[in-house]
């Protein structure tokens, strides 16, 4: 949710129609997880539709909502979507073109008035973009997003696209109508960790060849596992990471902020608004540490907070013995403490966890 709430923000959300249009026959909307994990393609892929498309093809950047759908939060989902809506008729209700299946299906069933269309269809029907960059031709399996299973053709344009690129389809036991889960879905993967992993052990198991995927989540799930897995757009434009593990969370939103002042400066010659104060906050981190924050859901923005608010206010304990400080902050529902140490004009971080716990102080017993 917090996430979702990211991508909902001033920080990444983005809608425009295309540079000198006024209007816009498409709407581009690459999604939250695409853009955070390989903002690059989306780049690629909107100048290509802005070249290619008889239409003007406007640029969204936001959330589907499906994170607040899958969590139960209904009002919170309702919400989101009114917004969509309300974006959507100030831009003129144009076509919306999905990469991400999941935003697909979101759209398809909570707006099922609004026109979709599957960016894996539209390029199959005009074509792979002219500067595609297949690799040598290979064996491949397709592991299809388990938000596409009633979705047949988008399994055939997607297929129709790999072989196009050269490669040969091997497909796994359960594929198309019964693929089956990342771990994503549903947020199994946050819920219970230890049952994902299995889910994804079993998964990636079922072919020795490398897989294609056209979902982020799906891709950066199994690569993490040791999977070679690439996204269809790494067939097709190429990448240099070439299979290997996708960004950690803070990352992500780095990445997405990234790809909108990228693209605000790129397209339409706009600076992006001043940052708060504490992003400039430099952190130095170990692999270690940067593991434990990965696993506890800990953004470099929650720890930069921690520090910005424990050097604004001199909140925060010094310990003696290890000449090490602590400092904790609590921007909404949950408490982040940090064990930190100045260095290099930055800060070194000893350590980094949270709880939903909310300590306050009890001034009825203050000493008078």
């Amino acid at each position: 949710l917090r996430d979702m709430a990211f991508s909902a923000s001033e920080q990444f959300a983005l809608a425009r129609h295309q540079p000198g249009a006024t209007t816009s026959g498409y709407l581009f909307f690459p999604g939250c997880q695409l853009s955070g994990s390989t903002p690059a393609h989306v780049e690629r892929v909107y100048a290509d539709l802005c070249a290619r498309s008889d239409a003007p093809v406007g640029l969204w950047l936001s959330c589907c909502g499906v994170p607040a759908d899958w969590a139960g939060r209904t009002e919170l989902f309702q919400a989101h979507l009114a917004q969509l809506k309300q974006q959507l008729e100030a831009l003129g209700n144009p076509t919306l073109m999905l990469p991400c299946s999941s935003c697909y299906q979101s759209f398809q069933h909570h707006l099922p008035q609004q026109r979709i269309v599957s960016l894996w269809d539209w390029y199959a029907n005009h074509g792979l973009p002219p500067d595609a960059q297949p690799a040598a031709a290979a064996t491949v399996s397709i592991h299809d997003p388990c938000s596409t299973r009633y979705a047949a053709h988008i399994h055939t344009s997607t297929r129709a696209l790999v072989t196009a690129l050269g490669h040969t389809i091997d497909e796994l036991p359960l594929s198309r109508e019964r693929t089956t889960c990342c771990s994503y879905g549903g947020h199994q993967w946050l819920a219970n960790p230890e049952v994902a992993r299995k889910v994804i052990e079993r998964r990636i198991s079922e072919s020795e060849h490398a897989y294609v995927t056209y979902c982020a989540m799906c891709r950066d799930f199994f690569a993490a596992q040791g999977k070679r897995t690439l996204h269809l757009l790494d067939l097709i434009y190429g990448s240099e990471r070439d299979g290997g593990r996708g960004p950690g969370f803070s990352q992500r939103h780095e990445n997405r902020a990234r790809l909108k002042r990228s693209l605000l400066q790129q397209m339409w010659g706009e600076p992006m608004a001043d940052q708060a104060s504490y992003e400039s906050i430099q952190l130095i981190i170990s692999d270690e540490v940067r593991a434990r924050m990965e696993e506890r859901h800990i953004l470099d923005d929650d720890v930069r907070r921690v520090l910005n608010h424990a050097e604004q206010t001199g909140a925060r304990f010094f310990n003696q013995a290890t000449g090490r400080w602590l400092a904790s902050f609590r921007p909404t529902a949950v408490t982040y403490w940090v064990e930190y140490l100045p260095q290099d004009g930055g800060y070194l971080i000893i350590n980094t966890y949270s709880h939903r716990m909310e300590v306050v102080q009890d001034h009825a017993h203050e000493p008078g």
